[in-house]
């Protein structure tokens, strides 16, 4: 990877100082030439832009980062490769990152930290609704100025990997980056969406009441086993916010909050704050949209159509409907279909009378046939006459209506 010094000129961009170093790669402080703007000029770590399959979708996923826009996602200016160097130009935000801050100034406030999550909430449901999972949420990648305004950076900087040589696994199977925020799914290799990102999230939210990330044990395989199966921790979390951490850190996704910002809702609710009173849902949308949750709501129950198409049922209700738009088919195909009248029963296109033994013979034999109970209750017109006299079976059995 190639260092450079103040004064060098990479991508018409001139290299102002250091800003930052981690395993992903370094961070300078630049100058846009053509704008003569102060950005920050990322250069990726060759262990990770040597990967073809990384550089695709390095490219494309810094592509559609630049294309949201939401007031907590870090705008990006450009991104690209110049002589086998991949690199992103961003916004340059004079500030600490919640790690840095938190290892400064030790655990938050709950309502400092709470505010800060649902900023970052917002930023995910943004890139959610883009199709994009972040795939590495963690106090790292969230940028603060000086009035607490928070920004999420470095999308799609993670991949898996057989080494690595920062914070993370250095054998076959790891990932690049901490451990300390790796959703269950993430470590069973299953299919991640949006909820995945609710779940680093909910520990980024434990690290800035705590001080420390939940599940932190003394060896990776130690940390990957309390992800899977510990329970959510409690220790020095607030009282108020043992449930919000429970939910947000859910090993089944679909026991999580179905959005980022429901999370965030959560939270500053639990601090004592006042939130926006909205239903929960789904957001997410592509490669972002739970599998099992996206039917649209509005379909099912009534509701306004969403402006941009982006609501949809929570999995759970998603797979209720399901079972429900089953039933439905089931009894529907058990019923005999009705016309296009609203007066007459008859299925379509059937005379009467009809032809014995067709299909319309028997279905409006059904239709007029009736109930069972009534039939039972019926007494021929032969027993009237008689009266109680007779000793016709038929009149014996039957009652009298």
């Amino acid at each position: 990877m190639p260092e450079f010094a103040p004064g060098d000129v990479f991508v018409d961009h001139r290299i102002e100082g250091l800003a930052g170093r981690g395993g992903m790669g370094v961070v300078y402080r630049a100058t846009q030439l053509g704008l003569e703007r102060t950005v920050a000029l990322k250069i990726i770590t060759p262990a990770l832009a040597d990967d073809e399959d990384f550089r695709k979708r390095f490219v494309a996923e810094s592509r559609a980062a630049a294309s949201i826009e939401h007031p907590n996602v870090i705008p990006v200016y450009d991104a690209g490769e110049r002589d086998g160097v991949l690199f992103i130009v961003m916004r340059y935000i004079d500030g600490p990152d919640l790690r840095a801050l938190v290892r400064a100034e030790g655990r938050l406030e709950p309502e400092r930290a709470a505010q800060i999550v649902a900023q970052i909430g917002g930023a995910l449901d943004g890139a959610h609704r883009h199709g994009l999972v972040h795939r590495d949420v963690k106090p790292a990648n969230v940028l603060l100025d000086d009035e607490d305004h928070a920004y999420l950076t470095d999308f799609g900087l993670t991949k898996r990997a057989a080494t690595t040589d920062g914070g993370g696994l250095s054998r076959a199977g790891g990932w690049v980056g901490t451990l300390g925020y790796v959703a269950p799914e993430q470590i069973r290799g299953e299919r991640i969406d949006a909820r995945t990102d609710v779940y680093a999230l909910g520990c980024v939210l434990v690290y800035a009441l705590t001080g420390s990330a939940p599940y932190i044990r003394d060896s990776d395989e130690a940390t990957l086993w309390a992800h899977l199966n510990a329970p959510p921790p409690s220790e020095d979390v607030p009282p108020q916010f043992e449930g919000v951490v429970a939910r947000a850190l859910a090993k089944d996704p679909s026991d999580r909050y179905p959005s980022a910002g429901d999370l965030g809702r959560a939270a500053l609710r639990a601090a004592g704050r006042s939130a926006t009173a909205l239903p929960e849902r789904n957001v997410g949308r592509g490669q972002a949209a739970p599998l099992d949750g996206g039917t649209d709501a509005t379909a099912l129950q009534g509701a306004p159509a969403d402006p941009d198409g982006e609501t949809q049922l929570s999995p759970l209700d998603g797979v209720a409907a399901a079972a429900a738009r089953r039933r439905r088919v089931a009894t529907a195909a058990t019923r005999p279909r009705a016309g296009a009248g609203a007066a007459s029963p008859r299925p379509p296109r059937c005379s009467s009378p009809a032809p014995p033994g067709s299909r319309c013979s028997a279905a409006m034999a059904t239709i007029r046939a009736p109930p069972r109970h009534r039939l039972l209750r019926r007494r021929p017109a032969s027993c009237a006459r008689r009266r109680s006299t007779s000793r016709d079976p038929a009149c014996l059995r039957a009652p009298t209506r």
